[in-house]
């Protein structure tokens, strides 16, 4: 749709304005195009001297969208036998003719050319239902292009939350594989602390049953015996740390699953298969063996510590 320049809509007012000295209040012509009105009033003293003013209000487009924009400007000038010339807020020169209801402006642009604008006599009341609808039109766009914008963020940010959903469950199966191994690990870890409190055992009964002679190489041995029992208790408590590590890893991830998964129902979205996080829920269940692990650990070198002070006070006696 056209848009009229501001000094067309200047124009446009003055010449609403012409009219005789015995019209009864000011003369009132109105332009009007899809988004702009402007509305002419002026008087006319018995010379044919116009005097009056003009307003233009506008639709425009804004970074936020569109809104509505007004100007207001002064005009004078003086119509004889329907020609009009007029001067706009004591700058711009239009010309233009005044024939009955009708005023027609030849408005200067500014690449040199001049662009017609007829304006129609009319009322007040009539030019504000014209502003009044242009602005409810305005307002109605202004609201869908800001709900086009949330549409659309809510969009980008739901295939956001999608897809990193995706991506944590894809991590799902490398950490339940952490977990396994680290409950391997820890079984492991407490066989060697068993195997060397059983050499342990046979290092103590070899002290018992030695000769003099004999006494203090088998005390050796069965030192160690309890060293080697003290390094596998250290790998015991590696291998611990070790799985609590893998557990938690894989129970946040479980958790933020779990979030994200009500959360993109909750918008929907689409929630890919959550199989796998609930297989790793059972293996988080079966894995949770560091408790008692650790209360036979410590039983078992409270043993091994037993038997070590035992080998010595034997040692200390035998000869």
């Amino acid at each position: 749709m056209l848009r009229l320049p501001i000094v067309l809509m200047l124009i446009g007012v003055l010449l609403a304005g012409c009219g005789s000295a015995s019209d009864k209040g000011p003369a009132t012509f109105v332009a009007k195009a899809s988004d702009q009105l402007s509305i002419v009033q002026w008087t006319e003293d018995g010379d044919g001297v116009l005097t009056g003013t003009y307003q233009v209000v506008s639709a425009s487009s804004k970074s936020d969208g569109p809104a509505t924009e007004s100007s207001n400007a002064s005009i004078r000038g003086r119509v004889s036998k329907g020609a009009l010339n007029l001067t706009v807020d004591g700058l711009t020169t239009v010309t233009g003719t005044l024939s009955g209801d009708t005023l027609t402006l030849s408005v200067p642009q500014t690449d040199g050319g001049v662009r017609t604008v007829t304006y129609s006599r009319s009322t007040i009341a009539s030019y504000n239902r014209a502003v009044e609808a242009l602005a409810a039109r305005v307002a109605t766009e202004r609201a869908q292009r800001a709900q086009a914008a949330a549409d659309a963020s809510a969009a980008a940010a739901l295939a956001g939350d999608e897809q990193a959903l995706a991506e944590s469950i894809g991590n799902v199966p490398a950490l339940t594989s952490a977990v396994k191994s680290a409950a391997g690990g820890l079984k492991a870890a407490v066989g060697k602390v068993q195997s060397a409190l059983k050499a342990q055992r046979a290092a103590l009964a070899a002290v018992k049953s030695a000769d003099c002679i004999d006494v203090f190489t088998r005390i050796a041995d069965e030192g160690t015996a309890y060293a080697d029992l003290m390094t596998a208790e250290a790998d015991f408590e590696t291998a611990t740390t070790d799985l609590a590590s893998a557990e938690q890893d894989l129970q946040t991830e479980i958790t933020s699953i779990q979030a994200s998964a009500q959360s993109v129902q909750a918008k929907g979205g689409t929630v890919p298969d959550l199989s796998s996080t609930t297989d790793a829920a059972g293996v988080l269940r079966q894995s949770g063996t560091t408790t008692k692990a650790t209360a036979t650990v410590q039983s078992l070198t409270t043993s091994a510590e037993q038997i070590d002070t035992a080998a010595n006070d034997l040692a200390s006696r035998a000869c």
